[in-house]
């Protein structure tokens, strides 16, 4: 076979590829005007081939992409090839997004004469890009909603728990007093025509009464403020309150406390309510004479609380048992708060032995 004629089939064959190519492709000249498009590239921009050859290639791009397409040809021209994106506009007005892959053609001297490009139609694929990250943006939007929802739930729970034990508190001290007081007053109004020495008898166990009635509101109101660690500082803040609750109790208060690190809020508030639920424990049963209470940090990145008194103890097994099946929110509170900051509560007591509670938490890496 001819030499001129195995060029011939090469041609043929090469020319029924490039017909049938499933990619667009496009000869562009120095001048970057089109000279050859293959039918999948009139397809792809919706012109015929007369109404692309012989154009600017710039005529079919508008906007960014025309500044994107210059850059690119203006690589071409240095000898670069490069794959890029442009959004050109289709004959019937839809737009579309072609990804190109550009190569330089040089003459025999080596001189700039042009490009050849493959195009592929990529705008489904951006349509769905698009809609991926419109359903992203959503699912965003949905968990950050969600999570906002878990966050006020767990306030929720967490201040509805509080007005609990705070109307628990209320109802065991305040209203019973006032409800006895009431009584004793209706009583000393009828002894009083008839036995005065009753009446002033009955009068002066009511003005006690009503006397540790005050006491008792003033530590509900003492329990219901809390303080603004920001201003005061954690450790400021634990001694403010030991001295206040000293003063208020007549219990005397040990405070040690070695931090080797600082604490995040979230944990300095959850300790800060176990001390306190503690310490109203301690008020309220113990009958205790003194409070020894240590925080510190360990090397391995632990927070470590321990609330010792020296008072009468209780049975652990009984408190367990009831607190199973009424609203208690000593203990019961405690250990959920020491939970929730991801640590671990335990108790130790008997009876007539003090208690002693342990509180320990892993401390987060970022709570330096």
């Amino acid at each position: 076979m001819k030499k001129t004629d195995t060029k011939s089939e090469l041609a043929k064959t090469y020319g029924i590829l490039i017909k049938n190519m499933g990619e667009g492709l496009c000869v562009l000249d120095k001048n970057f005007a089109p000279t050859f498009v293959n039918p999948k590239f009139c397809e792809i921009i919706g012109y015929s081939r007369d109404e692309i050859l012989g154009k600017s290639a710039f005529q079919f791009v508008k906007g960014k992409s025309r500044e994107i397409l210059k850059k690119e040809l203006e690589k071409r021209a240095k000898g670069e090839s490069s794959r890029y994106t442009v959004k050109v506009r289709k004959k019937n007005g839809e737009e579309a997004f072609l990804l190109i892959s550009g190569v330089s053609r040089f003459d025999k001297k080596g001189k700039f004469a042009g490009t050849i490009a493959i195009v592929s139609d990529i705008t489904e694929r951006k349509r769905l890009e698009k809609e991926l990250e419109e359903r992203t943006m959503e699912l965003e939007k949905e968990v950050k909603k969600r999570t906002q929802l878990l966050v006020d739930l767990y306030r929720g729970v967490a201040v509805s728990e509080e007005r609990s034990r705070l109307a628990q508190e209320i109802h065991d001290s305040l209203a019973q007093t006032l409800a006895t007081s009431l009584c004793k007053t209706e009583m000393c109004e009828k002894l009083l025509g008839d036995n005065q020495l009753e009446a002033r008898r009955e009068l002066s166990e009511l003005r006690k009464m009503l006397g540790r009635s005050v006491s008792s509101t003033r530590h509900v109101i003492f329990g219901l403020q809390f303080p603004n660690f920001h201003r005061a500082g954690f450790i400021a803040v634990l001694k403010q309150y030991f001295q206040e609750f000293e003063r208020k109790s007549g219990i005397s208060c040990d405070l040690k406390v070695k931090l080797e690190r600082s604490l995040a809020v979230r944990t300095q508030v959850g300790i800060y309510q176990i001390i306190r639920e503690a310490m109203n424990n301690v008020r309220k049963h113990a009958t205790a004479k003194r409070v020894d209470l240590e925080l510190r940090t360990d090397r391995d990145g632990n927070l470590h609380l321990i609330i010792e008194d020296n008072g009468k103890g209780f049975c652990l097994k009984k408190i367990l048992a009831r607190s199973k099946s009424a609203k208690r929110f000593g203990l019961k509170g405690m250990r959920e708060r020491a939970k929730r900051l991801g640590g671990s509560f335990a108790v130790e007591t008997a009876r007539g032995q003090g208690t002693r509670i342990k509180v320990k938490v892993p401390l987060k890496k970022k709570e330096k």
